[in-house]
């Protein structure tokens, strides 16, 4: 069901309500009087006026921005500093927490830091002397070869001697066993020297765990003194304290969850109300649109405020889809509170200076006269409205989307006569006529009775009503 239509049938409904209630009292003075059969018409005038359509919702009052402040470890609350409607500022001590194991942490870590930088300095140590070690077995290993590549020397030189007979094999024998033993001194100084080497990278990898233990250690610091920071609670923004969830004494976890100790709101000036729109209104609502808000604290005050974003998500309660519409309404002097109810108006549509006439008529259909054989489609009940009275099926809709093509009558020489409309807009009192051989002036039928006395217009403008008949007013031949 579109805008219109469900504006103009809420319309029609009142309408009903006071037709039928003037109708039961008319009917009674009816019984009274012998010219029960004479048809008397209320009719209203036709003519030009604004028409404003609005969808009217319900929807909840909220801060524009609000902060859950937590705490990331767990502990006994030690002071609470603010309470409910604490005004703080960024920065300030919401409450703490019971440091005393996260201190002996932070004391435990910063001494392990401690023991790991010496142990890393152990290592840095332990490298120099393995580093002089090597240094030594490598000149004992070059010393060893200068030695054997003497006793080499000396033998080649020895058996050219030993040839010639210039010295005893004696001396050959002594050669040869120089460069034996040389050969083996050269190899101890390289095996030194292998070993010197390896004690050397042993100690460079330990000194490198020793230093990446120092790093480990001081990470561990610092996640000790983070943790001793965190048990100051502080304000992340400026506001005031919404909801307060602890009391001192009280014991947090954090274990799998953040859990919240304070809600702050920035500011309760700009607000935002959360508005439940139907999906049959939904299509008329633009941001950018003016709404009116009132609550019930306040019923004489309406607020101003803007429809800022139409959101997409839809919400499905019981087979019912709603979507949020979020309207921006500042209140300088703090009036609306988070949680307040409100009554959101938004103006989807605005005509001015249109021919209208009183959403009543659009629902009339003439009574059958006396002894007629049948009533004509859509007649019935004593002021025009209901179902026929000859046992046919009730009628076609009298009301619609803008666009749609509906009857109205018109009294002329005394009787009603069917005129076709196309209704606009409606404000769920007068209905728009976009098209139609209808003008200003003409009086439309809302109703009839049967009674004494003649037809005689009733006066008022559109949306008006005489006395016993939809819109108020005066009845014809009535006081």
């Amino acid at each position: 069901m579109t805008l219109a239509s469900r504006g103009v049938r809420r319309a029609i409904v009142v309408a009903l309500v006071g037709v039928f209630i003037a109708g039961g009292a008319i009917a009674g003075a009816q019984r009274l009087t012998p010219k029960r059969n004479v048809l008397r018409y209320i009719t209203r005038p036709v003519a030009y006026g604004d028409i404003s359509a609005t969808v009217t919702e319900t929807g909840t009052v909220n801060p524009v921005d609000t902060v859950q402040v937590g705490t990331q470890v767990s502990g006994t609350v030690a002071a609470l500093n603010v309470d409910y409607n604490s005004r703080v500022t960024k920065g300030e001590v919401l409450a703490t927490l019971d440091p005393t194991q996260f201190q002996a942490a932070a004391q435990q870590s910063g001494a392990n830091l401690a023991a790991a930088k010496a142990s890393y300095a152990a290592a840095l140590s332990a490298i120099a002397q393995d580093q002089a070690s090597l240094r030594s077995a490598q000149a004992n290993a070059t010393k060893a070869q200068t030695q054997l590549a003497l006793a080499e020397l000396t033998v080649r030189r020895d058996e050219s001697l030993l040839r010639q007979g210039f010295i005893p094999q004696s001396q050959m024998d002594a050669d040869q066993t120089a460069v034996k033993a040389a050969t083996d001194d050269s190899h101890a100084a390289e095996a030194a020297v292998a070993v010197a080497e390896a004690l050397v990278k042993t100690a460079q990898a330990q000194a490198a765990a020793a230093q990446q233990q120092v790093a480990s250690q001081a990470a561990s610091v610092q996640q000790a003194q983070y943790n001793l920071a965190r048990t100051i609670i502080t304000s992340p923004v400026d506001g005031i304290v919404m909801a307060r969830n602890v009391s001192v004494g009280q014991t947090v976890a954090a274990s799998f969850q953040t859990p919240t100790l304070f809600t702050l709101a920035t500011n309760l000036t700009d607000m935002q109300v959360d508005t439940s729109v139907d999906e049959a209104d939904v299509g008329n609502v633009r941001a950018g649109e003016a709404a009116q808000i009132s609550v019930t604290a306040f019923p004489n005050v309406v607020f101003s405020g803007t429809v800022q974003q139409l959101r997409i998500n839809p919400t499905i309660v019981q087979n019912v889809v709603t979507y949020d519409a979020v309207v921006i309404v500042h209140d300088s002097s703090g009036r609306l509170f988070p949680g307040m109810t409100g009554q959101v108006t938004i103006d989807v549509a605005t005509r001015r200076h249109v021919l209208a006439v009183p959403t009543a008529a659009l629902l009339f259909r003439p009574l059958p006269q006396r002894n007629a054989p049948s009533a004509p489609p859509g007649g019935g009940g004593l002021f025009g409205f209901g179902t026929p009275t000859n046992g046919t099926a009730p009628p076609a809709p009298v009301a619609g989307a803008p666009g749609s093509r509906v009857t109205v009558w018109v009294l002329r020489g005394g009787q009603p006569s069917p005129v076709s409309v196309v209704i606009g807009i409606s404000d769920n009192q007068n209905v728009e006529i976009t098209g139609g051989d209808l003008h200003a002036g003409d009086g439309v039928v809302v109703a009839q009775v049967r009674g004494a006395g003649s037809s005689t217009p009733a006066g008022g403008a559109p949306g008006g009503s005489p006395r016993g008949a939809p819109g108020g007013g005066r009845t014809p031949g009535g006081t």
